[in-house]
């Protein structure tokens, strides 16, 4: 982690340069340290993107699998085992990967702790030139110093607001929507209660600048999202229309 944490800072550090280099005043709003970590987010979601377009394939695919599931559910809802079972088969047979939204998932946990390492010692990952960090500019609009904490709460409760909506647009995907099962719905509503409750206890503890990372990255991932749930809903609508023509 530690080694992720030294790239991360580096990085931050590079946009940092080179926006002081390019830009002759800095903003009095937002400090480049703000804004080299709002750009170092936006560059990491998309450096993942691949990941996320493969899931997106795998949510199709999934889409496309939804009448015969239905049917294999509704078939087999009294026996468990052979539910499961055919389920197995079917996505199998269909190259479906059960796991394909994990990895984007794990990426994203494991870049946020590398942040955190990052702020907690920011000296040793990124400015490194002594005294520079001390001198330099850290505030963001109304916050002075992005390495404190948020005493306003705003910013925790923007980036509770922003998991919340993330977690509340993913369970809209339809490729996934009829294909869980009342236990998986079950934890996806507490998860969607749970995780921005979470969130804003350790935004309230937390490093201003990480917060503002989680934040942003949740912008974009709820964009991400509506577009992926529009394309397989669309995806959807083609099946239910070639089913509906098959029955004519």
């Amino acid at each position: 982690m530690r080694a992720i944490s030294s790239i991360l800072g580096v990085f931050v550090k590079f946009i940092y340069d080179g926006l002081a280099s390019i830009m002759p005043h800095e903003p009095a709003q937002v400090s480049f340290f703000a804004l080299s970590i709002i750009i170092a987010t936006i560059i990491i979601k998309f450096l993942i993107l691949p990941l996320n377009i493969s899931q997106m394939k795998n949510q199709k695919k999934m889409a496309k699998l939804q009448p015969e599931l239905k049917k294999i559910q509704q078939k087999y809802k009294n026996d468990p085992q052979t539910l499961a079972a055919k389920q197995q088969k079917l996505y199998k047979d269909a190259d479906y990967n059960l796991a394909g939204g994990c990895l984007p998932m794990i990426i994203t946990m494991v870049v946020l702790i590398a942040f955190y390492r990052v702020f907690l010692n920011p000296q040793t990952f990124a400015f490194k030139d002594p005294g520079f960090y001390e001198s330099m500019n850290k505030n963001f609009f109304y916050i002075e110093n992005i390495d404190h904490i948020d005493p306003t709460l705003i910013m925790p409760i923007v980036s509770a607001l922003t998991t919340f909506l993330v977690n509340f647009i993913t369970t809209k995907n339809p490729a996934t929507q009829s294909a869980e099962n009342d236990q998986a719905k079950s934890m996806m509503m507490t998860m969607m209660v749970a995780m921005p409750i979470l969130i804003f206890s350790m935004a309230r503890k937390y490093a201003a600048g990480l917060v503002i990372y989680w934040t942003v990255s949740n912008i974009f991932s709820i964009v991400q999202q509506l577009i992926t749930n529009k394309l397989v809903e669309d995806e959807v609508d083609d099946v239910e229309e070639v089913k509906g023509k098959g029955k004519k």
